[in-house]
């Protein structure tokens, strides 16, 4: 399984999104309200422990990670 592949997973169970058919990689998880600051938390600590990598605050503010595919894109990077 991809690395954005087990990030979209998380994210439909965790976040209870199921088949909405908004939800896709591309999507802007934050505007369109799939997830909050919250969850955001919730994300980097998921990809943390799942890839066993650290991710910064630098990270945070250097990357854009509003997106599946942004996500994975910095995880990928890590590897």
């Amino acid at each position: 399984m991809s690395v954005s592949q087990q990030i979209s997973e998380f994210i439909r169970e965790r976040f209870e999104i199921g088949d909405d058919p908004d939800f896709n990689d591309e999507c802007h998880l934050f505007n369109e309200g799939f997830v909050d600051s919250f969850g955001a938390v919730e994300i980097v600590q998921f990809v943390e422990q799942t890839f066993n990598i650290s991710i910064t605050q630098k990270d945070i503010m250097l990357y854009p990670m509003n997106t599946v595919n942004e996500i994975a894109a910095v995880v990928e990077s890590k590897l």
